[in-house]
């Protein structure tokens, strides 16, 4: 799986255009209309190595676009769904997180072939985290306690991210900010021992290709706040240089799903696995 994220210069009267256009693809996670010199900011999980055909078929022919950059993630330092928000008592969150434990144990280190029935499976779950066996046993064509088996796997070897998103608006965390930082290569494997606790804001980092090769996303109540978080990383990290910054002025796609106006969920494309 090619992970990237890529910036998009469009002509400023077909953004929307490229937006609509864009929108179906299922290799395409996220689109963010980002403050800056350019557009909007991708996030491509293209399966089988297919980021070049992406970028060449699908980008290089796409009407609109006058140039694009790409960096490519080579390492996931703090996944998104370890973020939260806070929201739930103690005795809850130690409840799900012993329940995710149970699942992650059941199927850590377990072979995974990415056959038909897997693919069947990891895209319903991501159109419907809430399918039943049932459901999901139809769907790949398989019995249900063949389904049970091959999510325990997919949970288990990280294939499968279990996570609740909830809409922005009125959340206290309305705003997302994209950070490019750099760090010496050696220190990158230990970045995120800790970082949570120091740095709430601080949602997802990864360690990406070009000439910065931290990409970091905090959330925010209000852009004000984000020089406080900078400081809050750049005391957390030695040795982190932050080198360029995006405030996200809208996102029309998150994690294969189109945003409505107001944030909330509209429809789901699901993932090309």
């Amino acid at each position: 799986m090619d992970v990237a994220f890529v910036e998009l210069t469009c002509q400023n009267n077909r953004v929307l255009d490229v937006v609509e256009k864009l929108i179906p693809d299922q290799r395409l996670m996220s689109i963010q209309f980002i403050a800056g010199p350019a557009h909007l900011l991708l996030t491509i999980a293209a399966a089988e190595h297919s980021l070049s055909t992406f970028l060449l078929t699908t980008i290089g022919s796409l009407d609109g676009v006058l140039h694009y950059s790409v960096r490519s993630v080579t390492s996931q330092i703090l996944d998104a769904g370890r973020w939260h928000f806070h929201a739930l008592p103690a005795a809850k969150l130690r409840s799900l997180s012993q329940l995710h434990k149970q699942a992650f144990n059941a199927g850590e280190g377990a072979a995974v072939k990415m056959d038909t029935a897997n693919q069947a499976l990891m895209r319903e779950l991501s159109a419907d985290g809430r399918a039943s066996l049932r459901e999901l046993a139809a769907v790949a064509g398989i019995s249900p306690v063949a389904a049970a088996r091959r999510v325990t796997r997919l949970v288990g070897g990280k294939y499968i991210t279990v996570r609740c998103d909830v809409a922005r608006r009125g959340s206290g965390r309305s705003y997302s900010a994209i950070l490019w930082g750099s760090i010496p290569p050696d220190r990158v494997p230990t970045l995120g021992e800790g970082l949570p606790a120091r740095v709430p804001a601080l949602r997802l980092m990864s360690s990406v290709t070009g000439a910065n090769n931290i990409h970091m996303v905090v959330w925010l109540n209000n852009p004000m706040d984000l020089l406080h978080v900078e400081r809050q990383l750049l005391q957390s990290v030695d040795g982190l240089a932050i080198e360029d910054r995006r405030i996200v002025l809208r996102t029309f796609k998150y994690n294969g799903v189109r945003l409505n106006d107001d944030g909330t969920f509209g429809q789901i494309v699901p993932m090309a696995y």
